[in-house]
């Protein structure tokens, strides 16, 4: 099939749309520029609480011999 026959498959919303999603990529668990791991469990307990999924209570993890 000649290539200026076909549909394209993004449409020049779906670019728009793409361009803004990526802009704000690395923004969403980020707190005065750096990584933060309280937002993302906040943003996690969230979204589980809006899924009806029920909190697990907290484990600590035990042990002293830990290898990668």
């Amino acid at each position: 099939m000649n290539e200026n026959k076909k549909n394209p498959v993004f449409t020049k919303n779906i670019d728009r749309d793409m361009f803004r999603m990526a802009a704000g990529k690395g923004s969403f668990f980020n707190k005065d520029g750096k990584y933060d791991a309280a937002v993302w469990l906040d943003f996690a307990n969230q979204f589980n609480e809006f899924m009806c999924h029920a909190r697990k209570p907290f484990i600590p993890i035990t042990g002293n011999n830990f290898k990668l």
